[in-house]
C-alpha cells in the first residue's frame, strides 16, 4: 500500500514539474516573441524616419537671370547660331520658323518678329539692337532635326531665354565656388525640415552696385515651401562676406548689375 502511495506521489510530482516547465517555456517564448516584435516595430519606425529625412540632391546657383550674352554680342548678332552651342547647331536639319521675342516681367511680350531661315531678318536685328543691359529675350527656333539618342529625324525646337549683360559681369573676389560654399554651409542645418522630395525652387535677386556692395535683396519668384529656408537665404545674401568686383560696360565704366540666386532640387532647377 505504501509503495502504491509513493509511486502515485512521485507520478504527481513529475507531472507537475512537466506542466510547470511547459508553461514557463511558453511564457518565455511569448516574451521573446513580443520583444522581437517590438524591436521590429522600432526598427521600421526608425527606417521610416530616416527615409523622411533623406534630403534630395540640391542645386545652388548665382548667375544672370537667364543665359548671359553681353550687349555687344547681342547687338552684332546676324544668325540664330550666334545664340546656340555646337551641340545644338549640329542638330538642325531644316528650319521651319524663328521668332525673336522680348521678355517683360517674366512674360513673353508682343514685341516680336518672325523669320524662316537661320539668318536674322532686319526686323529681328532691330529688336536685338534695341535691347539694353539687363533686358531679356528669347529666340524660339522650330526645326526638323536629329535626335541625338536615337539618330531619328523629328520635329524639335530650341528656345533659349537670354539676358543682356555688361561686357564684364560683376564677380565675387573669392570666386563663385567660395560663394556657393558659404551659402551651402550656412544653410545646412535648415535643410532638416525638408520632408522627402517635397521641396520647391526659389529665386532671390540682388544688385551688386558699381561700388561692389550687395543691395536690394528680394524674393523674386517661387518658394521652397519652407519659410525658414527662404528667410535664411535672404539673410545670407544680405550678409555675404568679402568683396565684389563691379560690372563694367563696353567702355570700362563701372555699373550696377542684377544677379539671381537659384536654389532647389537639382532635377528641378
Amino acid at each position: 500500500m505504501k509503495t502504491r502511495i509513493f509511486i502515485l506521489s512521485t507520478t504527481l510530482i513529475i507531472f507537475s514539474l512537466v506542466i510547470f516547465g511547459f508553461t514557463n517555456w511558453t511564457n518565455t517564448e511569448s516574451i521573446e516573441e513580443n520583444s522581437i516584435n517590438k524591436d521590429l516595430v522600432f526598427q521600421n519606425q526608425n527606417n521610416e524616419y530616416l527615409r523622411e529625412k533623406v534630403i534630395p540632391e540640391l542645386y545652388y546657383g548665382v548667375d544672370a537671370r537667364f543665359e548671359a550674352v553681353n550687349k555687344h554680342d547681342v547687338h552684332n548678332a546676324t544668325t540664330i547660331y550666334d545664340f546656340l552651342n555646337e551641340g545644338e547647331k549640329s542638330q538642325i536639319e531644316q528650319i521651319y520658323s524663328v521668332d525673336v521675342i522680348v521678355i517683360k516681367n517674366n512674360q513673353l511680350s508682343q514685341i516680336r518678329a518672325r523669320g524662316t531661315t537661320y539668318q536674322l531678318t532686319e526686323a529681328q536685328k532691330k529688336i536685338l539692337k534695341s535691347t539694353d543691359y539687363f533686358s531679356h529675350f528669347t529666340i524660339r527656333t522650330e526645326f526638323k532635326g536629329k535626335n541625338l539618342e536615337t539618330g531619328k529625324i523629328e520635329d524639335k525646337f530650341f528656345g533659349p531665354h537670354i539676358t543682356v549683360t555688361p561686357e564684364k559681369q560683376a564677380t565675387y573676389v573669392d570666386g563663385k565656388k567660395t560663394l556657393i560654399e558659404y551659402l551651402k554651409i550656412n544653410s545646412k542645418e535648415y535643410m532638416n525640415v525638408i520632408k522627402g522630395d517635397n521641396l520647391g525652387a526659389i529665386k532671390l535677386s540682388f544688385i551688386v552696385t558699381k561700388n561692389g556692395i550687395v543691395t536690394d535683396v528680394k524674393h523674386d519668384a517661387m518658394t521652397t515651401g519652407y519659410p525658414s529656408i527662404d528667410e535664411r537665404f535672404i539673410k545670407l545674401l544680405k550678409n555675404i562676406p568679402g568683396k565684389w568686383i563691379p560690372a563694367k560696360n563696353s567702355i570700362g565704366e563701372k555699373m550696377d548689375q542684377e544677379l539671381v540666386f537659384t536654389f532647389g532640387p537639382a532635377d528641378g532647377c
